[in-house]
């Protein structure tokens, strides 16, 4: 399930929040370019994607095993989504965007 939510959540708006638009000149609270991967198109870029993505995805699987058959099944993958298109982004732009 973290797979398949996280996929999609960190192909819309994640990766694009995480590094979209890195401009070293200014600092910005989260990236704004390259949402769905409009401007990914090489095998390189895509297996980086792809190696984000898996950390995205672990991310999301750390809570899996405390709300593992607590929490109802959309609640669960909102979460997943939230997590990988949002909160993990943020954090990896502030860190590791040369614009965060």
């Amino acid at each position: 399930l973290d797979a398949c939510g996280g996929a999609v959540g960190f192909w819309t708006i994640g990766y694009a929040f995480a590094y979209g638009n890195a401009d070293s000149s200014k600092i910005t609270f989260i990236g704004n370019a390259d949402f769905v991967l409009e401007n990914i198109h090489d095998g390189a870029s895509l297996i980086g994607w792809f190696f984000q993505f898996a950390f995205a995805a672990t991310a999301a699987t750390i809570v899996a095993g405390t709300v593992a058959e607590r929490c109802k099944f959309e609640a669960y993958i909102c979460y997943s989504l939230m997590l990988t298109g949002f909160v993990y982004p943020v954090v990896v732009h502030s860190i590791w965007s040369s614009s965060g």
